[in-house]
């Protein structure tokens, strides 16, 4: 099912993170996605539906690299136009994977674009992308990774484009992508207050503390705008856990002696 969604809503007075894109390719196909094939063997992304689904899922976007004989791929699927007016902080999250656990060291670039030609996504003015060969991460080899992509040197344009290309590799069997996500965050009131400070430790606990009167209350929103934790806490510094809730973008309204911080924070 195709989702592409921007959150307007306002919760406890301020604006935040926002899913402006979403595909999880459920409907079993992908017209509304372009493929270009670059190599031109007739060969190109699909909605694929594998014969053992990886992590329970049914259809994934999808590259072969094998087909009855070697291909060589050079294959893009590039997104529809997607609004990121006044969005801050874009985050990519995707998953991909090898389809075969033995034959799996599938190649691919991902790209976030400005434009949406294949000239517009080698131009590092206008575009972030990341690669990788998917052999180097044992747990890629049959299933599906996460992965996660920071396109903040984007904020400010209005539009964009996602983009997997297919390539520099043969003989090994099909690529698979799934959940392709794009967050940003629309409108935080970031209100700085003297002497509160915030930050995220390698434990995935979310560490406050102000020097300036006790902390009141902390309450978490995911990126569909959902409290997932209120907290009372009154006191001047506070530890809490983040490692129960999915890896990602929330939102934070921290209220301390009277005033209100709203802050975005990464779980790992």
């Amino acid at each position: 099912m195709k989702k592409i969604t921007i959150l307007a809503a306002l919760v406890a007075s301020f604006s935040m993170n926002a899913q402006l894109f979403s595909d999880d390719f459920q409907d079993g196909e992908i017209s509304d996605w372009t493929t270009i094939d670059v190599d031109g063997d007739g060969e190109n992304f699909t909605a694929y539906d594998p014969s053992t689904a990886m992590d329970g899922a049914v259809y994934h976007l999808s590259s072969e690299s094998w087909n009855g004989a070697p291909l060589t791929p050079d294959n893009y699927v590039v997104s529809p136009a997607i609004d990121v007016t006044g969005a801050t902080d874009l985050l990519l999250t995707y998953f991909a994977g090898g389809q075969d656990p033995l034959y799996s060291q599938e190649v691919y670039t991902v790209y976030v674009s400005t434009g949406n030609t294949v000239a517009d996504f080698m131009d590092d003015t206008i575009t972030v992308s990341f690669n990788e060969d998917l052999g180097n991460d044992p747990a890629a080899a049959g299933e599906l990774v996460d992965r996660s992509l920071d396109v903040s040197d984007l904020d400010g344009a209005t539009t964009v484009y996602i983009a997997f290309r297919h390539h520099d590799v043969s003989d090994q069997f099909i690529i698979n992508f799934d959940d392709v996500t794009l967050d940003g965050l629309l409108g935080t009131d970031d209100n700085a207050i003297a002497g509160f400070n915030q930050f995220v430790d390698a434990n995935n606990n979310l560490r406050l503390s102000s020097v300036n009167g006790n902390i009141e209350t902390v309450s978490i929103y995911n990126t569909l705008g959902q409290n997932v934790l209120t907290s009372s806490i009154e006191n001047s510094s506070a530890s809490l856990d983040l490692n129960a809730y999915a890896a990602g973008v929330y939102v934070v309204k921290a209220n301390v002696n009277g005033q209100t911080s709203t802050f975005k924070v990464i779980k790992k």
